[in-house]
Protein backbone atom coordinates (compact mmCIF):
# COMPACT_ATOMS: atom_id res chain seq x y z
CA UNK A 1 0.00 0.00 0.00
CA UNK A 2 2.68 2.30 0.69
CA UNK A 3 3.98 1.69 -2.88
CA UNK A 4 0.51 2.27 -4.38
CA UNK A 5 0.70 5.77 -1.97
CA UNK A 6 4.24 7.21 -3.34
CA UNK A 7 3.11 6.77 -6.82
CA UNK A 8 0.65 9.19 -6.25
CA UNK A 9 2.56 11.45 -4.54
CA UNK A 10 4.82 11.56 -7.42
CA UNK A 11 1.95 12.19 -9.71
CA UNK A 12 0.49 15.06 -7.81
CA UNK A 13 4.21 16.68 -7.28
CA UNK A 14 4.71 16.55 -11.23
CA UNK A 15 1.26 17.73 -11.53
CA UNK A 16 1.92 20.55 -9.11
CA UNK A 17 5.16 21.93 -10.85
CA UNK A 18 3.33 21.64 -14.08
CA UNK A 19 0.28 23.80 -12.48
CA UNK A 20 3.06 26.37 -11.43
CA UNK A 21 5.28 26.53 -14.34
CA UNK A 22 1.96 27.00 -15.95
CA UNK A 23 0.63 29.67 -14.08
CA UNK A 24 3.86 31.46 -14.20
CA UNK A 25 4.15 31.52 -17.72
CA UNK A 26 0.98 31.63 -18.42
CA UNK A 27 0.84 28.72 -20.37
CA UNK A 28 -1.78 28.25 -23.04
CA UNK A 29 -2.03 24.44 -23.06
CA UNK A 30 -5.28 23.21 -22.06
CA UNK A 31 -4.02 20.77 -20.22
CA UNK A 32 -1.39 22.81 -18.37
CA UNK A 33 -3.90 25.71 -17.69
CA UNK A 34 -6.64 23.47 -16.42
CA UNK A 35 -4.17 21.76 -13.86
CA UNK A 36 -3.20 25.68 -12.77
CA UNK A 37 -6.80 26.66 -12.51
CA UNK A 38 -7.55 23.57 -10.41
CA UNK A 39 -4.48 22.82 -8.36
CA UNK A 40 -7.06 22.92 -5.25
CA UNK A 41 -8.18 19.50 -6.20
CA UNK A 42 -4.32 18.53 -6.50
CA UNK A 43 -3.95 19.66 -3.05
CA UNK A 44 -6.98 17.71 -1.73
CA UNK A 45 -5.97 14.64 -3.20
CA UNK A 46 -2.83 15.07 -1.87
CA UNK A 47 -4.12 15.61 1.94
CA UNK A 48 -6.32 12.24 1.33
CA UNK A 49 -2.85 10.58 0.00
CA UNK A 50 -1.21 11.77 3.30
CA UNK A 51 -3.92 10.30 5.43
CA UNK A 52 -4.22 6.90 3.89
CA UNK A 53 -0.29 6.45 3.97
CA UNK A 54 -0.49 7.36 7.88
CA UNK A 55 -3.13 4.56 8.22
CA UNK A 56 -0.67 2.16 6.93
CA UNK A 57 1.80 2.52 9.79
CA UNK A 58 -1.69 1.54 12.10
CA UNK A 59 -1.00 -1.98 11.45
CA UNK A 60 2.23 -2.23 12.80
CA UNK A 61 0.67 -1.41 16.41
CA UNK A 62 2.41 -3.80 18.90
CA UNK A 63 -1.14 -5.02 20.35
CA UNK A 64 -4.47 -6.12 19.42
CA UNK A 65 -7.24 -5.75 22.21
CA UNK A 66 -10.53 -7.55 21.90
CA UNK A 67 -13.29 -7.07 23.94
CA UNK A 68 -14.91 -10.05 25.48
CA UNK A 69 -18.72 -10.35 26.48
CA UNK A 70 -19.82 -9.92 29.93
CA UNK A 71 -21.32 -12.05 32.74
CA UNK A 72 -24.42 -14.06 30.74
CA UNK A 73 -23.47 -13.20 26.84
CA UNK A 74 -22.50 -15.48 24.38
CA UNK A 75 -19.10 -17.27 22.86
CA UNK A 76 -17.73 -14.63 20.11
CA UNK A 77 -15.83 -15.86 16.89
CA UNK A 78 -12.87 -13.67 16.56
CA UNK A 79 -11.39 -13.67 12.82
CA UNK A 80 -7.68 -13.19 12.97
CA UNK A 81 -5.43 -12.86 9.86
CA UNK A 82 -1.70 -14.19 9.58
CA UNK A 83 0.74 -12.69 7.39
CA UNK A 84 4.22 -13.73 6.12
CA UNK A 85 5.23 -12.63 3.08
CA UNK A 86 3.48 -13.79 0.11
CA UNK A 87 1.56 -16.59 2.42
CA UNK A 88 -1.57 -15.24 4.91
CA UNK A 89 -4.03 -17.63 6.68
CA UNK A 90 -7.07 -17.13 8.34
CA UNK A 91 -7.60 -18.16 12.01
CA UNK A 92 -10.96 -17.86 14.21
CA UNK A 93 -10.06 -17.79 17.60
CA UNK A 94 -13.41 -18.80 20.17
CA UNK A 95 -13.52 -15.92 22.55
CA UNK A 96 -15.43 -17.11 25.58
CA UNK A 97 -17.70 -14.42 27.31
CA UNK A 98 -16.01 -13.55 31.12
CA UNK A 99 -16.09 -16.75 33.28
CA UNK A 100 -17.80 -16.08 36.91
CA UNK A 101 -15.69 -16.98 40.02
CA UNK A 102 -15.68 -20.61 41.49
CA UNK A 103 -18.94 -19.74 43.87
CA UNK A 104 -20.54 -17.74 41.13
CA UNK A 105 -20.27 -20.56 38.45
CA UNK A 106 -21.59 -23.28 41.33
CA UNK A 107 -25.05 -21.03 41.54
CA UNK A 108 -25.21 -20.03 37.67
CA UNK A 109 -23.52 -22.59 34.95
CA UNK A 110 -26.41 -25.06 34.47
CA UNK A 111 -24.35 -26.69 31.47
CA UNK A 112 -21.21 -27.43 30.55
CA UNK A 113 -19.01 -26.96 27.58
CA UNK A 114 -17.43 -30.45 25.15
CA UNK A 115 -14.75 -29.46 22.56
CA UNK A 116 -14.52 -32.34 20.07
CA UNK A 117 -10.92 -31.81 18.71
CA UNK A 118 -8.33 -33.70 16.71
CA UNK A 119 -9.79 -35.66 13.18
CA UNK A 120 -9.31 -38.97 11.08
CA UNK A 121 -9.51 -40.02 7.78
CA UNK A 122 -10.06 -39.07 4.11
CA UNK A 123 -9.31 -39.97 1.06
CA UNK A 124 -6.78 -41.99 1.64
CA UNK A 125 -5.37 -45.50 -0.15
CA UNK A 126 -5.56 -47.91 3.00
CA UNK A 127 -6.26 -47.24 6.52
CA UNK A 128 -2.84 -48.53 6.91
CA UNK A 129 -1.74 -45.01 6.37
CA UNK A 130 -3.75 -41.88 6.92
CA UNK A 131 -2.93 -38.28 6.77
CA UNK A 132 -6.21 -37.22 5.39
CA UNK A 133 -9.79 -37.01 7.00
CA UNK A 134 -11.97 -40.22 7.01
CA UNK A 135 -14.71 -40.15 4.62
CA UNK A 136 -18.00 -41.40 7.01
CA UNK A 137 -20.87 -39.65 4.75
CA UNK A 138 -23.49 -41.96 4.20
CA UNK A 139 -26.39 -41.72 1.56
CA UNK A 140 -29.60 -41.36 3.49
CA UNK A 141 -31.92 -41.90 0.72
CA UNK A 142 -30.05 -45.39 -0.04
CA UNK A 143 -29.21 -46.54 3.68
CA UNK A 144 -31.78 -44.92 6.21
CA UNK A 145 -29.39 -45.07 8.93
CA UNK A 146 -28.49 -42.78 12.00
CA UNK A 147 -24.46 -43.30 12.07
CA UNK A 148 -22.68 -42.24 15.00
CA UNK A 149 -18.95 -42.41 15.06
CA UNK A 150 -17.10 -43.10 18.56
CA UNK A 151 -13.47 -42.63 17.92
CA UNK A 152 -11.05 -43.99 20.49
CA UNK A 153 -8.88 -40.77 21.23
CA UNK A 154 -10.59 -38.00 20.76
CA UNK A 155 -6.76 -36.17 20.83
CA UNK A 156 -6.72 -37.22 17.37
CA UNK A 157 -10.04 -37.17 15.52
CA UNK A 158 -13.87 -36.22 16.26
CA UNK A 159 -16.92 -37.87 15.60
CA UNK A 160 -17.25 -36.50 12.34
CA UNK A 161 -14.11 -38.45 11.00
CA UNK A 162 -11.83 -35.04 10.48
CA UNK A 163 -7.80 -34.76 11.96
CA UNK A 164 -5.65 -33.18 14.02
CA UNK A 165 -2.29 -35.07 12.84
CA UNK A 166 0.21 -31.81 12.50
CA UNK A 167 3.37 -32.72 13.67
CA UNK A 168 2.96 -29.89 16.89
CA UNK A 169 -0.35 -31.56 17.62
CA UNK A 170 0.56 -35.09 18.07
CA UNK A 171 3.57 -34.05 20.22
CA UNK A 172 1.28 -31.76 22.49
CA UNK A 173 -1.11 -34.63 22.99
CA UNK A 174 1.53 -36.78 24.36
CA UNK A 175 2.84 -38.45 21.85
CA UNK A 176 6.98 -39.42 21.02
CA UNK A 177 8.69 -38.37 17.76
CA UNK A 178 9.56 -42.67 17.80
CA UNK A 179 5.41 -42.64 17.48
CA UNK A 180 5.18 -40.88 15.13
CA UNK A 181 7.69 -42.23 12.18
CA UNK A 182 5.74 -45.66 13.09
CA UNK A 183 2.22 -44.69 12.96
CA UNK A 184 -0.48 -44.54 15.89
CA UNK A 185 -2.84 -47.06 15.89
CA UNK A 186 -6.12 -46.34 16.70
CA UNK A 187 -9.82 -47.31 16.45
CA UNK A 188 -12.89 -45.67 15.14
CA UNK A 189 -16.33 -47.43 15.75
CA UNK A 190 -19.34 -46.60 13.73
CA UNK A 191 -22.90 -47.65 14.62
CA UNK A 192 -25.56 -47.49 12.76
CA UNK A 193 -28.89 -47.05 13.94
CA UNK A 194 -32.33 -47.90 13.28
CA UNK A 195 -35.24 -46.93 15.45
CA UNK A 196 -33.60 -49.21 18.43
CA UNK A 197 -31.70 -51.63 16.80
CA UNK A 198 -28.15 -50.67 16.00
CA UNK A 199 -24.97 -53.05 14.43
CA UNK A 200 -21.35 -51.34 15.20
CA UNK A 201 -18.40 -52.55 13.46
CA UNK A 202 -15.17 -51.05 14.26
CA UNK A 203 -11.47 -50.31 11.96
CA UNK A 204 -8.33 -50.47 12.61
CA UNK A 205 -6.25 -46.83 11.35
CA UNK A 206 -3.00 -45.88 11.59
CA UNK A 207 -2.40 -42.57 11.88
CA UNK A 208 1.09 -40.29 10.53
CA UNK A 209 1.53 -36.86 10.74
CA UNK A 210 0.45 -34.28 7.95
CA UNK A 211 3.58 -33.02 6.15
CA UNK A 212 4.06 -29.44 6.44
CA UNK A 213 6.16 -26.80 5.45
CA UNK A 214 8.40 -23.97 7.30
CA UNK A 215 5.11 -21.48 7.44
CA UNK A 216 2.37 -24.04 8.46
CA UNK A 217 4.45 -25.12 11.48
CA UNK A 218 5.35 -21.47 12.02
CA UNK A 219 1.21 -20.92 11.94
CA UNK A 220 0.18 -23.65 14.30
CA UNK A 221 2.61 -22.66 16.81
CA UNK A 222 0.91 -19.00 16.85
CA UNK A 223 -2.62 -20.72 17.16
CA UNK A 224 -1.21 -22.28 20.12
CA UNK A 225 -0.51 -19.05 21.26
CA UNK A 226 -3.33 -17.13 20.84
CA UNK A 227 -4.77 -19.99 22.50
CA UNK A 228 -2.93 -19.64 25.56
CA UNK A 229 -3.35 -15.94 25.59
CA UNK A 230 -7.32 -16.76 25.82
CA UNK A 231 -7.57 -19.14 28.65
CA UNK A 232 -5.09 -17.14 30.74
CA UNK A 233 -7.71 -14.18 30.34
CA UNK A 234 -10.45 -15.97 31.46
CA UNK A 235 -11.55 -14.11 34.10
CA UNK A 236 -10.54 -10.86 32.54
CA UNK A 237 -12.61 -8.03 30.90
CA UNK A 238 -10.26 -8.78 27.47
CA UNK A 239 -7.04 -9.41 26.22
CA UNK A 240 -4.33 -8.51 24.25
CA UNK A 241 -2.22 -10.01 21.31
CA UNK A 242 0.59 -9.34 19.22
CA UNK A 243 -0.23 -7.27 15.89
CA UNK A 244 3.21 -8.63 14.73
CA UNK A 245 5.99 -11.80 15.80
CA UNK A 246 8.31 -13.89 14.48
CA UNK A 247 7.44 -12.04 11.33
CA UNK A 248 3.89 -12.87 10.89
CA UNK A 249 1.41 -9.94 10.83
CA UNK A 250 -1.93 -10.19 13.04
CA UNK A 251 -5.14 -8.37 11.94
CA UNK A 252 -8.87 -8.96 12.70
CA UNK A 253 -10.74 -10.11 9.97
CA UNK A 254 -13.98 -8.75 11.34
CA UNK A 255 -15.76 -5.60 11.95
CA UNK A 256 -15.47 -2.42 10.10
CA UNK A 257 -11.86 -1.02 9.91
CA UNK A 258 -11.31 2.29 8.04
CA UNK A 259 -8.03 1.07 6.06
CA UNK A 260 -5.74 3.46 3.82
CA UNK A 261 -7.00 2.04 0.61
CA UNK A 262 -10.86 3.07 1.49
CA UNK A 263 -9.54 6.66 2.21
CA UNK A 264 -7.05 6.80 -0.52
CA UNK A 265 -10.66 5.63 -3.49
CA UNK A 266 -13.11 7.96 -1.13
CA UNK A 267 -10.80 11.11 -1.58
CA UNK A 268 -10.26 10.48 -5.24
CA UNK A 269 -14.16 9.35 -5.93
CA UNK A 270 -14.48 12.82 -4.00
CA UNK A 271 -12.02 14.73 -6.35
CA UNK A 272 -13.71 13.30 -9.49
CA UNK A 273 -17.46 14.12 -8.12
CA UNK A 274 -16.09 17.62 -7.60
CA UNK A 275 -14.40 18.23 -11.35
CA UNK A 276 -17.46 16.64 -12.78
CA UNK A 277 -19.89 19.00 -10.60
CA UNK A 278 -17.88 22.74 -11.50
CA UNK A 279 -18.12 20.66 -15.38
CA UNK A 280 -22.12 20.75 -14.71
CA UNK A 281 -22.08 23.76 -13.40
CA UNK A 282 -20.35 25.69 -15.83
CA UNK A 283 -22.84 23.52 -18.41
CA UNK A 284 -25.75 25.00 -16.16
CA UNK A 285 -24.29 28.71 -16.59
CA UNK A 286 -23.60 28.39 -20.45
CA UNK A 287 -27.47 27.32 -21.07
CA UNK A 288 -28.47 29.96 -18.53
CA UNK A 289 -26.80 32.04 -20.45
CA UNK A 290 -28.36 30.84 -23.79
CA UNK A 291 -31.61 30.75 -22.62
CA UNK A 292 -31.46 34.85 -21.17
CA UNK A 293 -30.05 35.42 -24.72
CA UNK A 294 -33.40 33.89 -26.47
CA UNK A 295 -35.61 35.76 -24.06
CA UNK A 296 -33.90 39.20 -25.07
CA UNK A 297 -33.59 38.11 -29.11
CA UNK A 298 -37.84 39.75 -29.54
CA UNK A 299 -36.63 42.82 -27.42
CA UNK A 300 -33.36 43.69 -29.01
CA UNK A 301 -34.86 43.16 -32.74
CA UNK A 302 -37.90 45.66 -31.47
CA UNK A 303 -35.62 48.30 -30.09
CA UNK A 304 -33.20 47.72 -33.14
CA UNK A 305 -36.33 47.93 -35.47
CA UNK A 306 -37.45 51.49 -33.98
CA UNK A 307 -34.18 53.32 -33.47
CA UNK A 308 -32.82 52.48 -36.45
CA UNK A 309 -35.93 53.70 -38.17
CA UNK A 310 -35.96 56.83 -36.52
CA UNK A 311 -32.74 57.35 -38.32
CA UNK A 312 -30.33 56.49 -35.74
CA UNK A 313 -26.96 54.36 -36.33
CA UNK A 314 -26.11 50.96 -34.68
CA UNK A 315 -23.70 52.36 -32.85
CA UNK A 316 -26.07 55.20 -31.17
CA UNK A 317 -28.72 51.88 -31.06
CA UNK A 318 -26.40 50.57 -28.35
CA UNK A 319 -25.16 53.52 -26.48
CA UNK A 320 -29.35 54.26 -25.96
CA UNK A 321 -29.74 50.42 -25.28
CA UNK A 322 -27.08 50.68 -22.55
CA UNK A 323 -28.17 53.96 -21.06
CA UNK A 324 -31.78 52.96 -20.72
CA UNK A 325 -30.41 50.11 -19.06
CA UNK A 326 -28.74 51.28 -16.34
CA UNK A 327 -30.74 54.27 -15.80
CA UNK A 328 -34.30 52.54 -15.71
CA UNK A 329 -33.81 48.76 -15.68
CA UNK A 330 -30.58 48.19 -13.35
CA UNK A 331 -32.62 47.31 -10.42
CA UNK A 332 -35.77 45.44 -12.01
CA UNK A 333 -36.04 42.29 -11.25
CA UNK A 334 -37.59 41.14 -14.84
CA UNK A 335 -34.20 42.76 -16.36
CA UNK A 336 -31.80 39.86 -15.27
CA UNK A 337 -33.00 38.17 -18.45
CA UNK A 338 -31.07 40.92 -20.72
CA UNK A 339 -27.93 41.19 -18.53
CA UNK A 340 -26.03 38.66 -20.68
CA UNK A 341 -26.91 40.79 -24.37
CA UNK A 342 -26.06 43.99 -22.50
CA UNK A 343 -22.54 42.81 -21.06
CA UNK A 344 -21.92 41.91 -24.80
CA UNK A 345 -23.11 44.94 -26.23
CA UNK A 346 -20.76 47.45 -23.86
CA UNK A 347 -17.89 45.43 -24.87
CA UNK A 348 -19.37 46.32 -28.76
CA UNK A 349 -19.33 49.38 -27.86
CA UNK A 350 -16.72 49.99 -26.49
CA UNK A 351 -14.47 48.26 -28.94
CA UNK A 352 -16.54 51.22 -31.83
CA UNK A 353 -14.88 53.77 -29.54
CA UNK A 354 -11.58 52.25 -29.42
CA UNK A 355 -11.42 53.07 -33.25
CA UNK A 356 -12.32 49.39 -34.48
CA UNK A 357 -14.14 48.61 -37.76
CA UNK A 358 -18.07 48.47 -37.27
CA UNK A 359 -18.20 45.33 -39.60
CA UNK A 360 -15.32 43.35 -36.98
CA UNK A 361 -17.86 44.55 -34.45
CA UNK A 362 -20.66 42.82 -35.72
CA UNK A 363 -18.46 39.88 -37.01
CA UNK A 364 -17.38 39.26 -33.08
CA UNK A 365 -20.59 40.40 -31.56
CA UNK A 366 -22.26 37.20 -33.03
CA UNK A 367 -19.45 34.82 -32.30
CA UNK A 368 -19.92 35.59 -29.13
CA UNK A 369 -23.05 35.92 -29.02
CA UNK A 370 -23.18 32.31 -30.56
CA UNK A 371 -26.87 32.00 -31.27
CA UNK A 372 -27.66 31.38 -34.61
CA UNK A 373 -30.63 34.26 -35.01
CA UNK A 374 -27.74 36.75 -33.36
CA UNK A 375 -25.45 35.78 -35.92
CA UNK A 376 -28.09 36.25 -38.80
CA UNK A 377 -28.96 39.11 -37.32
CA UNK A 378 -25.30 40.36 -36.98
CA UNK A 379 -24.67 39.45 -40.83
CA UNK A 380 -27.26 41.76 -41.98
CA UNK A 381 -25.73 44.45 -40.46
CA UNK A 382 -22.43 43.62 -41.49
CA UNK A 383 -24.14 43.97 -45.03
CA UNK A 384 -26.07 47.50 -43.95
CA UNK A 385 -22.33 48.63 -43.41
CA UNK A 386 -20.98 47.30 -47.18
CA UNK A 387 -24.22 47.73 -49.07
CA UNK A 388 -26.33 50.47 -47.15
CA UNK A 389 -29.45 50.92 -45.26
CA UNK A 390 -31.63 50.23 -48.17
CA UNK A 391 -34.37 47.18 -47.88
CA UNK A 392 -32.58 46.73 -43.90
CA UNK A 393 -36.05 47.91 -42.30
CA UNK A 394 -38.01 45.09 -44.51
CA UNK A 395 -35.18 42.22 -43.23
CA UNK A 396 -35.98 43.74 -39.13
CA UNK A 397 -39.87 43.45 -39.44
CA UNK A 398 -39.55 39.78 -40.92
CA UNK A 399 -37.13 39.38 -38.04
CA UNK A 400 -39.38 40.49 -35.69
CA UNK A 401 -41.82 38.15 -36.64
CA UNK A 402 -40.15 35.05 -36.39
CA UNK A 403 -38.40 36.14 -33.23
CA UNK A 404 -41.67 36.65 -31.81
CA UNK A 405 -42.73 32.42 -33.39
CA UNK A 406 -39.50 31.74 -31.48
CA UNK A 407 -40.85 33.33 -28.00
CA UNK A 408 -43.97 31.54 -28.47
CA UNK A 409 -42.06 28.47 -28.74
CA UNK A 410 -39.90 28.78 -25.96
CA UNK A 411 -42.75 29.78 -23.99
CA UNK A 412 -44.42 26.55 -24.59
CA UNK A 413 -41.37 24.49 -24.04
CA UNK A 414 -40.69 26.11 -20.19
CA UNK A 415 -44.53 24.99 -20.06
CA UNK A 416 -43.47 21.79 -20.65
CA UNK A 417 -40.40 21.35 -18.69
CA UNK A 418 -42.63 22.29 -14.90
CA UNK A 419 -45.13 20.04 -16.13
CA UNK A 420 -42.17 17.39 -16.25
CA UNK A 421 -40.89 19.04 -13.09
CA UNK A 422 -44.52 18.37 -11.65
CA UNK A 423 -44.37 15.09 -12.18
CA UNK A 424 -41.86 13.68 -9.29
CA UNK A 425 -43.92 15.32 -6.56
CA UNK A 426 -47.31 14.17 -8.21
CA UNK A 427 -46.37 10.27 -8.15
CA UNK A 428 -44.80 10.82 -4.81
CA UNK A 429 -48.52 12.09 -3.33
CA UNK A 430 -50.05 8.98 -5.59
CA UNK A 431 -48.20 7.04 -3.66
CA UNK A 432 -48.92 8.08 0.06
CA UNK A 433 -52.35 7.80 -0.97
CA UNK A 434 -52.10 4.56 -1.85
CA UNK A 435 -50.38 4.08 1.32
CA UNK A 436 -53.29 5.52 3.19
CA UNK A 437 -55.72 3.41 1.53
CA UNK A 438 -54.00 -0.03 1.97
CA UNK A 439 -52.65 0.20 5.57
CA UNK A 440 -55.47 0.37 7.14
CA UNK A 441 -57.69 -2.32 5.08
CA UNK A 442 -54.56 -4.92 5.36
CA UNK A 443 -54.57 -4.16 9.49
CA UNK A 444 -58.19 -5.18 9.28
CA UNK A 445 -57.37 -8.30 8.21
CA UNK A 446 -54.78 -9.35 11.47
Amino acid sequence: MRIINGFIYMIIFILLGAGVQGKKRKSKSSLIYYIGEHMHYLFLLLFVNSISFGLTFQSESSEIYIKKEGYGGSEQTVGLLLQKEDTTEQVTLQVRPKMLTEEERDKKMTEAFCYLEDNLKGDNQSLSKVTEALNLALDYKEYPFEMECLPEDFTLMDDEGNLRNSKEELLAAGYQEKDLEQGIVTHVTVILWYGESSMEESYEITLFPRPENETEILFGSLKQLLQQEEKRALYQEGFTIPARTQGVEISKTDGKKVTPLHVLFFGIFVVVLLVLREKENVKKKEQCRRDRLMKSYPWFVNEMLLLMGAGLQVKNVFQIMIEEYEKENKDNPSAKDKMPLLEEIKIASHSMELGMSEEQVYYRLGRRLKLPCYIKLMTLLEQNVKKGAKGISAVFEQEELAALEERKNLAKRYGEEAGTRLLGPMILLLLVIMLMIMIPAFLSFL
